[in-house]
């Protein structure tokens, strides 16, 4: 068993910076939406600016979530 270093929120904030969050939120989840034809055409910038803000925001909770989860005992550096 490795060495727990950080707990579940300050690994999530580690791992889920703003520019990884960025990356995450527009280039794969609002991607995949507007790919798959899930995103009106009319969305204002502001909108699309919220949108990823929230999907961001969900992103970082999965991830707390995660290592919140008891099959992640331990958060170990290599």
């Amino acid at each position: 068993m490795g060495t727990v270093i950080l707990g579940p929120a300050a690994a999530a904030q580690t791992v889920c910076h703003d520019e990884q969050l960025r990356i995450w939120a527009h280039d794969q989840v609002l991607a995949a939406l507007s790919m798959g034809g899930y995103l009106r055409d009319d969305l204002s910038y502001d909108d699309r600016i919220d949108m990823e803000t929230m999907v961001m925001r969900e992103i970082r909770g999965i991830v707390e979530s995660a290592f919140d989860h008891p099959e992640a005992r331990t958060i170990r550096r290599t």
